[in-house]
């Protein structure tokens, strides 16, 4: 009887040490992993800051070798309703003075036909002045604008103004200084 109860505690020894080495092989793999996503994660993070500063860059020279007043490169916009999208718009002062301007997004016709109120669905950080911004002649400017189409939205397709207005136009003069059309299917 001794016997085997001695061989029980060494089998417990044995199992006990099983047991921590296992543990210290979960926690080492554990944190492997997570240290692997981390740095997924954060390469993901640089890649998308560098991709929006690659964009701006193409549409800052898109406008200087151009004769566009302002560049929107995606006017077909599909998105999830509820989801968000950054885009990046380019401005730029064609005249030889100072144009102060606003940017205003106007709902033309949502999927039954009927006009909208297109401006809740787009967000951007307005410069310092806030009747206006102020670009100097011949310089371009390039905005990020979020768009997020509300979850109540029904889906299909919607037609939009982009306005860029000049907010210190002459009574009877157009305030419109450029105008480009958006096309955006809402999916859901």
């Amino acid at each position: 009887m001794k016997r085997h109860s001695r061989f029980s505690k060494k089998a417990s020894l044995d199992m006990s040490i099983s047991t921590i080495v296992v543990v210290i092989l979960a926690m080492t793999l554990l944190g492997l992993g997570l240290g692997f996503i981390r740095n997924m994660f954060s390469n993901i993070t640089d890649t998308t800051e560098q991709v929006n500063e690659d964009t701006k860059q193409k549409i800052t020279d898109d406008m200087a070798t151009s004769d566009k007043k302002v560049s929107f490169p995606r006017t077909d916009i599909v998105i999830n309703k509820g989801d968000d999208l950054t885009l990046t718009v380019g401005i730029r002062n064609k005249r030889d003075s100072p144009l102060c301007y606003r940017i205003i997004f106007e709902g033309v016709e949502d999927n039954t036909g009927d006009v909208f109120d297109a401006q809740e669905w787009f967000k951007y950080k307005p410069g310092p002045e806030h009747d206006c911004e102020v670009i100097t002649p011949a310089e371009s400017v390039v905005k990020s604008v979020k768009l997020q189409v509300p979850k109540g939205t029904a889906g299909g397709v919607y037609l939009l103004q982009f306005k860029v207005i000049d907010a210190e136009v002459a009574p009877g003069d157009s305030p419109d200084y450029e105008i480009k059309d958006l096309f955006i299917t809402v999916r859901g």
